[in-house]
C-alpha cells in the first residue's frame, strides 16, 4: 500500500506561527508537524509515499528530500494552482497504482492505521473515511453512518443549525485509485464537497472507521498548544516515555542546567539549551533547540521555538514564541500570546492575552501591546451571530474595532468594488458608521453614503444602484447600548454563512491589505432615497382600492424614518395612521382601530393585533405573511422556512402553489427567496419577508380589496397545533445529542428527514431537534394534528435530550 500526504496548506489560521513557512513544518516538539505523518505511515509498512506540495514547495522538499533519513521514499506532486483536496492527489495520479492511504501533514495522530485498512479490504469499500467524535464539530465536515458502518450523509464544516453528528472527518483516508477515474485532472476537486456526494450518488460502496484514538488538527494557535500538552501527558503514543530522565523530563543533547533552576516535568528541553540560575520551567511547556533562559525568568505551559533568548526576570504564560525571538528583561508574555519569528520585545514590556505579533516586529521598551501587531485580535471566538454583528458600543463594538470589520469586508470584496452604508438617527450609530466608512475607505472600496434609513430601505439601494454590498448600522431601543451591524451582499441579501466565515477570518488575523493613497477612493453622498422607496411601493399598491376602506392603524414603531415611510405611503393611500403612546395590546382593546402594527427595531418584521386586540401569534404570523403572496397570485411556487408550520403548506395547495423548505438561518432564507424572485420575475417575496414597510402595506391592500377584517382573514389559515421548547445543551453535546438521537431513531425505523437538525416524522405529527447556532440549547419545534400530539412529542425530545447531556 502507499502513502499520500496532503501537505499543501498555507495555514492562515495558524498566522503568525505559518508567516515564513507552510504549515506542515511548524514545529511540535523540535519536529515538523508532517514528520509525525511520515512516522506513522512507516510504523505500519506504508514506506513508498507521495507528496502533495502548493505553498512554499521548496521549503518541505529541501528539509525532507528523498525521504531516506526517515527510513521511506518520497516523491513530490506540486500544484501550480489550488486544485482542492482531491484534485491534488489527483496529480499524484501516475503514483496511485495500487490501493493507497491519504493523511494530512498537518494534524497529529496515533490511529491505528492496519485496524482501519482491515476493516477497507473486509467491507470492499472504495472509499473509507477514518471518523473520530470529537465535541465541537464546525470546523469539520460531520458524518452520519448507517449500522453497517456506511456512509449515510456528511457535510463539510458544518454551522450549528446544521449539525447532525458529533462524527467529524479527520481528513484520513483509505482509497481505491479508481476513485480518481470519476473526476478530469487539473480540475479543481474537493473529496468532501465533490467526491464523496458523486460516489454516494453512484451507489458506490462508502464507509466510515470510528477510531476512539488520539487525532488533533492543527488548527489554530489554541489547538497547537493543547498538542504539546496531549504529548507530554501521555495522552498519544508519539512520545516515547523511555525518552524521559525520572522526572519526565526529555532531556536534548548539551543541555545546560544551573543547579539553582527549578524544572518540573513533563516537560522538553531541546539540544544545546541553557538554563540560568532561578530560572523556573513548568510542567507542559516544550523548549527548542538553542535557547537561552535567563536568570529568574519563568516558563509555564508554553512553547519555545529554536533560537530564543530571554533575558532575566521574563514571565511566559501558555504563549508561543517562534524561532530567533528576543525578550528582553522583566518582559511578560500572557495567555493566548504569540511572538513571531525574529521579533524583539524590549525591557519591562507586556503583551496582553491573545495579543499576536507579527515576524520582524520590534516592541519598545515599557509597552503594553492590548493589539495584535500590527493586526489584531478578537476575543470572542465568532464575529457573526444568527442577523448580523452584534454587541455593547464601546466594549465589543468600538470606533476601532468597526474599522477593522470594513476592512475585513473591503478585503473580501475586493478594491474597486462599490458599497451603500447607512445607519439609523442615533447619534452613536451615526460614529460608527464613520468608523466603518473608513476601514471600507482603507480597503480601497467606493462608499455611497445613503444618510439615515432602515436596513430594508438599503437593500432597496443596493438593488437599485446596483452595489457591490452594503452595511446599515443600528441601536436596540430596549437596550441603548447594544448594537447591530447587517452586512449585505450585491443581491441586498445577509451574507451566506461562507462570507461570513471568510471575513471573520480575515478579520481575526486581520490579513489583509491596507491601499496606498492613490487608491483610496472617494464618498459619494446620497439623498432623497427614502423619496424612491415611497415611490417604488407606491406603484405597487392599487391605492383607489386603500382608499375606498379607510383604514385606521396603530402604529408603533423605534425608528423615525419607519414612521415616516408609513405616513407617507399608507397615508398617500388613504389609511389613518396614529402613532402608538402606550401599551399596544391595550390601545388595540378600545376596538377604534381596523389593526394594530408593531414595527421591530430592524424594520424588517412586525407583530400584528387584529381590530379586538389579539395577538397574532407567531405561526398565523407566518402563515399570514404567506397569504398576502398567495392571494396576489405571482407565481405558482414559493419558499419558507424549514420550521414554518404546514398550515402553509395546506394554503399553497389550495392555491395550486408549490412549497420549497430553506433551512432556517435568516441567509439561507434570503439566498433561496432572491433566487425564486428573480426565477420567477415578481420581485414580491422578498420584501414580503424582510421589509416591515412593504408587507404591511401589501396587507393592508388585501384587507381592502376582500373587505374583510385581520381576524376574519386568519380564519383562512387551517388550525395546526405546534410547539417550541429550548432545552439547554452545551456546546460539547450538541453533536452527540444529535448522533445519539439519529442512531436511536434509525433503529426503530422511524422516517427522518436530515434537511436541517433532525426531523422525526410521527404518525400524527412530527418534532425536528435543532442545535441553537449562539445559545447553549437545542431547540425542538413540533406539530400535531391535536394539542396534545404537539405536546407529547415536544415533551419526549426534550426528556431525551437532558438524558443524552446527563450520560455524558
Amino acid at each position: 500500500m502507499k502513502g499520500i500526504i496532503m501537505a499543501g496548506g498555507e495555514g492562515s489560521r495558524l498566522r503568525p506561527l505559518t508567516c515564513n513557512l507552510p504549515k506542515p513544518m511548524v514545529p511540535i516538539l523540535n519536529k515538523p508537524i508532517m514528520t509525525y505523518s511520515i512516522e506513522l505511515l512507516k510504523s505500519y509498512g506504508i514506506t513508498d509515499i507521495g507528496v502533495t506540495l502548493q505553498y512554499m514547495p521548496e521549503v518541505i522538499k529541501n528539509y525532507f528530500h528523498d525521504g531516506s533519513d526517515y527510513g521511506v521514499s518520497m516523491k513530490y506532486f506540486i500544484e501550480e494552482t489550488p486544485l482542492g483536496t482531491a484534485g491534488s492527489v489527483k496529480n499524484a495520479d501516475s503514483f496511485l497504482d495500487e490501493t493507497f492511504i491519504v493523511i494530512s501533514g498537518d494534524a497529529l495522530t496515533d490511529i491505528n492505521l492496519k485496524s482501519a485498512i482491515d476493516f477497507h479490504k473486509e467491507k470492499g469499500s472504495i472509499a473509507t473515511l477514518i471518523l473520530k467524535r470529537v465535541k465541537v464539530p464546525l470546523e469539520y465536515g460531520v458524518v452520519v453512518t448507517n449500522q453497517d458502518s456506511s456512509i449515510q450523509r456528511f457535510l463539510e464544516k458544518p454551522n450549528w443549525g446544521e449539525v447532525f453528528s458529533d462524527t467529524a472527518n479527520t481528513g484520513i483516508y483509505i482509497l481505491e485509485p479508481e476513485v480518481l477515474n470519476y473526476f478530469e485532472a487539473g480540475v479543481k476537486f474537493d473529496f468532501s464537497k465533490d467526491l464523496f456526494p458523486l460516489l454516494m450518488n453512484k451507489k458506490r460502496p462508502m464507509y466510515g472507521y470510528v477510531s476512539d484514538e488520539y487525532w488533533c488538527d492543527i488548527g489554530s494557535s489554541q489547538t497547537y498548544l493543547s498538542s504539546h500538552l496531549d504529548i507530554l501527558s501521555g495522552n498519544t503514543k508519539l512520545l516515547t516515555p523511555s525518552q524521559a530522565n525520572k522526572n519526565n523530563i526529555f532531556l536534548g543533547q548539551g543541555v545546560q542546567i544551573d543547579k539553582d533552576a527549578i524544572i518540573e516535568g513533563p516537560c522538553y528541553i531541546g539540544d544545546y539549551c541553557r538554563v540560568y540560575r532561578d530560572a523556573y520551567i513548568g510542567p507542559y511547556s516544550a523548549i527548542g533547540n538553542n535557547c537561552s533562559i535567563g536568570e529568574g525568568t519563568s516558563i509555564k505551559r508554553s512553547v519555545l521555538w529554536d533560537h530564543v533568548v530571554l533575558g532575566n526576570r521574563v514571565e511566559v504564560r501558555s504563549a508561543v514564541i517562534c524561532d530567533n525571538v528576543e525578550l528582553k528583561n522583566r518582559v511578560s508574555i500572557f495567555e493566548g500570546a504569540v511572538v513571531g519569528s525574529s521579533s524583539k520585545v524590549r525591557d519591562d514590556s507586556t503583551v496582553n492575552p491573545a495579543v499576536k505579533i507579527w515576524p520582524y516586529k520590534t516592541i519598545e521598551e515599557k509597552n503594553i501591546v492590548s493589539n495584535n501587531i500590527i493586526w489584531g485580535s478578537k476575543s470572542s471566538r465568532y464575529l457573526f451571530g444568527k442577523d448580523g454583528i452584534h454587541g455593547t458600543i464601546n466594549a465589543e463594538i468600538t470606533p476601532h474595532t468597526i474599522s477593522r470589520i470594513g476592512a475585513a469586508y473591503g478585503a473580501h470584496l475586493k478594491p474597486g468594488k462599490k458599497v451603500g452604508i447607512s445607519s439609523d438617527g442615533n447619534q452613536a450609530s451615526v460614529m460608527l458608521k464613520h468608523s466603518m466608512i473608513s476601514g471600507l475607505l482603507s480597503a480601497g472600496l467606493e462608499v455611497f453614503d445613503a444618510g439615515q434609513l432602515t436596513t430594508p430601505i438599503l437593500r432597496f439601494t443596493v438593488k437599485e444602484l446596483a452595489l457591490h454590498g452594503g452595511v446599515h448600522i443600528f441601536s436596540l431601543p430596549d437596550k441603548p447600548d447594544e448594537y447591530n451591524i447587517h452586512i449585505l451582499d450585491e443581491n441586498s441579501g445577509n451574507l451566506t454563512a461562507s462570507a461570513e466565515r471568510k471575513i471573520e477570518n480575515l478579520y481575526l488575523s486581520d490579513d489583509y491589505i491596507m491601499q496606498a493613497s492613490e487608491n483610496i477612493k472617494r464618498v459619494h453622498a446620497l439623498s432623497d432615497i427614502p423619496i424612491f422607496y415611497i415611490r417604488t411601493i407606491l406603484d405597487s399598491l392599487n391605492r383607489q382600492i386603500i382608499r375606498k376602506r379607510k383604514l385606521k392603524i396603530l402604529l408603533s414603531s423605534p425608528s423615525r424614518m419607519c414612521n415616516y415611510v408609513i405616513n407617507k405611503i399608507l397615508g398617500e393611500a388613504g389609511c389613518q395612521i396614529k402613532l402608538c403612546s402606550n401599551n399596544m395590546e391595550e390601545s388595540m382593546g378600545s376596538g377604534e382601530y381596523d389593526l394594530g402594527c408593531s414595527i421591530e427595531p430592524a424594520c424588517e418584521s412586525f407583530v400584528l393585533y387584529d381590530e379586538k386586540g389579539s395577538k397574532i401569534d407567531k405561526n398565523n404570523l407566518q402563515a399570514t405573511i404567506s397569504l398576502i403572496y398567495l392571494k396576489d397570485k405571482p407565481a405558482d411556487s414559493m419558499v419558507i422556512p424549514y420550521t414554518a408550520p404546514s398550515t402553509i403548506e395546506k394554503l399553497a395547495q389550495e392555491h395550486n402553489c408549490t412549497i420549497n423548505r430553506a433551512k432556517t438561518q435568516r441567509s439561507n432564507i434570503m439566498e433561496q427567496t432572491l433566487k425564486h424572485d428573480e426565477g420567477k420575475n415578481t420581485g414580491k417575496l422578498f420584501p414580503l419577508y424582510f421589509d416591515a414597510v412593504y408587507a404591511l402595506a401589501k396587507l393592508v391592500e388585501l384587507l381592502s380589496r376582500e373587505d374583510r377584517s385581520l381576524s376574519n382573514l386568519t380564519q383562512d389559515i387551517p388550525v395546526i397545533y405546534s410547539k417550541e421548547r429550548a432545552v439547554h445543551c452545551p456546546w460539547s453535546a450538541k453533536g452527540q445529542v444529535m448522533r445519539t438521537i439519529i442512531e436511536e431513531e434509525s433503529r426503530k425505523d422511524k422516517d427522518i428527514e436530515l434537511f436541517e437538525g433532525i426531523k422525526i416524522n410521527h404518525e400524527n405529527g412530527w418534532a425536528l431537534v435543532l442545535p441553537d447556532t449562539e445559545e447553549p440549547v437545542c431547540r425542538v419545534y413540533s406539530e400535531g394534528l391535536k394539542e396534545e400530539y404537539a405536546e407529547e412529542l415536544a415533551a419526549l425530545y426534550e426528556k431525551r435530550i437532558n438524558q443524552i447531556n446527563k450520560d455524558q
